[in-house]
């Protein structure tokens, strides 16, 4: 989708973000930027081959941390960056080529990297949340403006206390461009519940841990109602927060605002991409097959019946399922692989339905929704606040959990990228935040 330089950008559904989308004001210090032709083509430049060793940057919602990938060497290291722990390091066990897309480490941990564009990681055992990054090695300039579409990634909750309205499913856009050198960056068009009507705020490329980043200028947010340890939202970011953002050579997406000055962890990340040039063939992205982490946050509290529950993320893997019947030109299948062992086959107990695809974003799926087992039955006894799902019985007998689920595709280099967000109300009794991250293999 091209947003032309002289005419408003086209007014966009309200996106929202559970992280909580918003912008403090700041559209008086605007960076005035140059203009580039109409007739230019819109997007990012041409990313250089991927070679077999690459850093990456991004984050664990909240706050910034690097990777690196050295598959000549078959090794690994990673590191927490706002919240500083010391370096993790070790060997790469198994490869992606020998595990249907899965690079088992040493630390436990698995990822699932496009080699050179975008890496998602399980840094140790499932009890682990997942960390997303980029390689962004120089500030480029980007032709025209381009929209990023991306979903909240979960803070750890410490309450469920949702409210009456049910939880929010969060998501959001934000459209970009840049001057002539890449040096300046401005954010603007942005969408959410929060806000009314597009925004703009300033950002600059420069240097940060060994790799460039887009850093806000200022205390302007991306991310409002951050989450802090108490489960209450910051509606205005501290001081001391660093907001930065990497975007990489085929369009993946990371912002991360946090403060690393907090007793406790304080901010909120988002994972996403460039939206896709075109409206996607929703047939053809669900037949195809993808490999990635399934991830639902630790909780805390019994505000609303649920018992504590740890942070459970696993690997998963999805095609379509043409043989049972139940697959459409929407639906995929699959599921957790059993005892965290991606050699075995996985399980396939969910189904995701895209739905219908937006008519005014390429690539959002914002009428999706997750189908899954529910054996304990907690789908169909919760009767507290926000739920809004639909209980059946699957072929074998078994009963079922439909809910709701919101997911952003792209089309980067010729393959697809998944990324979901849903609340979850079989898994655990109260429910708990979902989310998917998928490459396809």
């Amino acid at each position: 989708m091209r947003y032309p330089i002289n005419k408003g950008i086209p007014k966009v559904p309200v996106l929202i973000l559970l992280a909580a989308v918003s912008l403090a004001g700041c559209s008086n210090n605007k960076t005035t930027l140059v203009v580039p032709p109409p007739s230019a083509a819109v997007g990012l430049p041409t990313p250089p081959a991927a070679g077999p060793v690459n850093t990456y940057s991004g984050a664990q919602s909240p706050g910034a941390w690097t990777v690196t990938l050295d598959n000549t060497k078959g090794s690994f290291s990673f590191q927490p960056v706002t919240y500083p722990a010391a370096p993790t390091s070790g060997t790469i066990q198994q490869t992606s080529q020998q595990l249907n897309g899965f690079t088992k480490l040493s630390s436990g941990g698995y990822a699932v990297e496009v080699k050179g564009r975008a890496v998602i990681l399980r840094p140790g055992d499932a009890t682990t949340p997942p960390v997303f990054a980029v390689p962004q090695t120089e500030c480029y300039p980007i032709t025209g403006r381009l929209l990023f579409q991306y979903i909240a990634m979960q803070f750890p909750l410490t309450k469920n206390n949702f409210g009456s309205s049910g939880p929010k499913l969060g998501y959001g856009s934000v459209v970009a461009d840049t001057d002539s050198t890449g040096k300046s960056w401005q954010f603007e068009s942005l969408q959410g519940n929060t806000i009314s009507g597009p925004g703009s705020f300033s950002a600059t490329c420069g240097s940060s841990n060994g790799q460039d980043a887009i850093s806000f200028t200022g205390q302007q947010s991306l991310l409002n109602d951050i989450w802090d340890d108490t489960g209450n939202p910051v509606l205005v970011p501290t001081a001391k927060t660093q907001s930065n953002v990497w975007i990489g050579p085929s369009g993946f997406f990371v912002a991360d605002q946090s403060d690393p000055t907090g007793t406790d962890p304080t901010g909120a990340s988002v994972a996403g991409m460039a939206e896709p040039a075109s409206a996607l063939s929703t047939s053809d992205v669900v037949a195809q097959k993808y490999s990635g982490l399934i991830y639902e946050p630790a909780t805390r509290s019994a505000s609303i019946g649920s018992a504590p529950a740890p942070v459970d993320t696993s690997p998963v893997a999805f095609g379509q399922v043409v043989s049972s019947g139940t697959s459409s030109a929407t639906t995929l299948t699959g599921g957790i692989f059993p005892n965290d062992d991606v050699t075995q086959t996985p399980n396939s107990d969910i189904t995701i339905n895209l739905g219908k695809q937006s008519a005014t974003i390429n690539g959002l799926y914002s009428s999706a929704s997750i189908t899954l087992s529910d054996p304990a039955q907690n789908c169909a006894n919760y009767t507290g606040p926000g739920k809004n799902t639909t209980s059946g019985i699957n072929p074998q007998g078994y009963p079922t959990c439909t809910f709701a689920a919101v997911a952003i595709a792209g089309s980067l280099e010729g393959k697809y990228a998944l990324f979901i967000t849903a609340f979850d109300w079989a898994t655990r009794f109260g429910g708990a935040p979902m989310q998917m991250y998928l490459f396809e293999q």
